[in-house]
């Protein structure tokens, strides 16, 4: 966890100056219908959740930014309802500003991310200060005999890191206890990225004499990882990261990944086989989506055979200026051995799971659009064979003023590259800076080119568009240029997997008939009904054929399910969030949404 409570002052300043875009103007279009009411999920960041005697408890990062103290725990009995506690601590030990080399009144202002664990005779808190943007860094360890009534004592130093010296970040600490009952401290942030060293049981200290010893990194900078947590299942050890930033707001982008390994020490890989040591590495499990944005900083509580648990995690409220705020959520294991992360306990009320991801085609092309060289901040954006991985799907979202469209690999967006808006500047990808007063660099709309297909252009002064350099085939790049009319300038867009065909005014989806003929209309949310949709391309063309699922039927050129005479559909991004369905003589705005 990377944060300071001055970046989040300053963003309150900024927004209350009105440098920055209202929250919900950042997150969502005019055609956002309302979702329904649900239990305010409690403040939270970073936390931490274990269970004693019928009451769960979770302990966060405290900021004194907002008046918060130290390390605030809270608890419940349903996961829904959560009552305040008491904060562990109300100042920082004074060996933490010694060991910082700061004083009270230049000190730390607040605790991060904190891991509570059992060790068989007394409950362990630890605990991260540092100063931020450095690695002058320590991890500190609190201990109780009970949490009903807990009489914390601080236990002093234990992992330090210095800058200059290490190459690490002590903190996010994450304490792990190993097939045979060996306890381990996972923890890092940035840097050099997430390490591991033995403890001693009995003090829950490092063992003299070891050091840690890293198992993941992202290997290029800033190595956007951090806050590791790590469940032993079924003969594999499973690391959960977040990746990318948080403590921004309603424009945060954290992330959750995993990956696994048969031994503690690693080598963790992801569900393809890379190494997490490797820049590529990591399998996504969770981000954010409707008002749950930055899904990240996690935990892991489970049972004690591993079988099964909860994942807690934090999100910035979209409903709620980006208030941070508690997820608690089922964790289970997949039939291929890998975790499967569920809605939270008190889940969304807006249907669906956000923006789906769409490959974007040039016309005429054998092409597709891609972070070219699945690369990261700065990469071009360019045309590569269809190769149907994350470098090559993007999420298209609308942000009040412009559409970002951000990649799934890199969680990058594309841009004008370093802002040159001129004939035959670049199109490039960079990190999303929508927290900032201005990043119209990064921002798009979108305008119909006829038979279906699309020019994607800049809102910045010239609204220069998206163009195909050397022709619509592999290799080619991805510039901005005047608008010409020409097929070079043209793209459509095709969903990644199955999607909701919402209504862009309620909470309703488009829905099947039970038999294969008849009607679709807009009905809310029912797992059990035919709600997802597939969209097939149609060779030479920017139409589709759109299916249910399940393949029990096909739209005819109306809202008709039909067995056959499929009809052929255009579907084209607007500058409101929304996209138009159209076929001869019908056009329907729907809203795309993940199912």
């Amino acid at each position: 966890m990377r944060r300071t409570p001055l970046s989040l002052v300053l963003l309150v300043i900024a927004a209350l100056l009105g440098l920055v875009a209202p929250a919900t103007a950042a997150t969502a279009g005019g055609h956002t219908p309302s979702p329904a009411t649900r239990p305010v999920d409690p403040i939270a960041h970073d936390p931490t959740m274990v269970k004693e005697k019928g009451w769960y408890y979770v302990a966060i990062t405290g900021d004194a930014a907002f008046d918060d103290t130290y390390l605030p725990l809270k608890r419940s009995r349903d996961l829904v309802h959560w009552e305040e506690l008491g904060p562990a601590i109300t100042e920082l030990p004074s060996w933490v500003l010694e060991a910082l080399g700061v004083t009270p009144e230049n000190a730390p202002r607040d605790a991060w991310a904190p891991d509570l664990s059992w060790s068989g005779t007394e409950w362990r808190l630890y605990y991260a200060v540092s100063q931020f943007g450095t690695n002058n860094s320590v991890i500190g360890l609190l201990t109780s005999p009970t949490l009903a009534n807990p009489q914390w004592e601080d236990q002093g130093l234990v992992v330090r890191s210095t800058p200059g010296v290490d190459t690490f970040n002590a903190i996010d600490p994450n304490l792990v206890t190993d097939a045979d009952g060996g306890t381990w401290l996972s923890f890092g942030s940035f840097f050099s990225g997430i390490h591991l060293v033995p403890l001693d049981a009995t003090t829950g200290t490092p063992v003299a004499g070891e050091q840690p010893v890293a198992i993941a990194r992202r290997q290029f900078a800033p190595n956007a990882e951090e806050n590791p947590a790590i469940a032993f299942h079924d003969g594999y050890y499973y690391l959960f990261v977040s990746w990318d930033y948080c403590c921004r707001s309603v424009e945060s982008d954290y992330r959750t990944i995993v990956g696994r390994s048969p031994s503690l020490t690693g080598p963790y890989v992801d569900a393809d086989g890379v190494p997490l040591l490797d820049a590529k590495g990591g399998t996504e499990i969770l981000r954010g989506y409707n008002e749950f944005v930055g899904a990240g900083g996690g935990d892991l509580l489970m049972d004690k055979n591993g079988r099964s648990g909860y994942f807690v995690n934090h999100y910035y409220d979209a409903t709620d200026g980006g208030a941070p705020r508690l997820n608690v959520r089922k964790l289970t294991w997949g039939r291929d051995g890998w975790p499967v992360i569920s809605d939270p306990i008190n889940p969304s009320r807006s249907i669906g799971h956000g923006d789906p991801f769409v490959q974007i085609v040039p016309r005429d092309g054998t092409a597709v659009v891609e972070n070219a060289g699945c690369g990261y901040e700065g990469a071009n954006i360019a045309l590569w064979t269809d190769l149907d991985n994350a470098c090559q799907q993007w999420q298209l979202s609308d942000r009040g003023t412009g559409t970002r469209i951000l990649n799934r690999f890199s969680n990058n967006v594309a841009e004008v590259g370093a802002c040159t808006n001129v004939d035959g500047g670049n199109v490039a990808q960079w990190g999303w800076l929508g927290f900032l007063p201005n990043n119209d660099c990064q921002r798009w709309s979108f305008s119909a080119a006829g038979d279906g297909w699309t020019t994607v252009a800049s809102i910045l002064p010239g609204n220069r568009v998206w163009t195909v350099q050397g022709g619509p085939v592999p290799g080619s790049n991805l510039a901005i240029s005047s608008p010409t009319g020409g097929a070079d300038q043209q793209f459509r867009f095709e969903p990644v997997g199955e999607v909701l065909l919402a209504s862009p005014t309620d909470q309703t989806t488009l829905t099947a008939p039970r038999g294969h003929t008849g009607a679709v209309t807009f009905r809310p949310r029912d797992e059990r009904a035919r709600q997802s949709w597939v969209l097939e391309p149609v060779a030479g063309t920017a139409a589709y054929t759109v299916r249910t699922a399940e393949r029990g039927g096909c739209l005819g050129t109306d809202l008709r399910l039909v067995r056959t005479g499929c009809g052929t559909w255009t579907l084209s991004p607007t500058d409101d969030g929304t996209w138009s369905l159209s076929s001869t003589g019908t056009t329907q705005a729907v809203r795309l949404l993940l199912p």
